[in-house]
């Protein structure tokens, strides 16, 4: 039987890998890391990542996109005094 990996171990290793690989490498790497998982333990992998490409696209995306611009202008337009 091989090695019992909890959350926080994945999401240790995935660090890890991230820090060694980008793009292809890191997919590549991965899909080795995940190979060593019991199902369970794959599921966890797989939320780790969601989760982490979820945050990097809301870093990543512009600040109209990433939410509150348009609430915080209608805001301000509510706000004023009527001429």
């Amino acid at each position: 039987m091989g090695r019992t990996w909890s959350r926080r171990d994945i999401e240790d290793r995935v660090n890890v890998l991230r820090e060694r690989f980008d793009g292809k490498e890191f997919a590549a790497a991965i899909t080795e890391f995940s190979d060593e998982l019991t199902p369970e333990e794959q599921a966890d992998l797989q939320e780790i990542l969601l989760e982490r490409s979820r945050a990097q696209a809301l870093r990543d995306a512009p600040p109209v996109e990433r939410g509150g611009w348009f609430r915080r202008t209608f805001e301000r337009l509510e706000r004023r005094p009527p001429s």
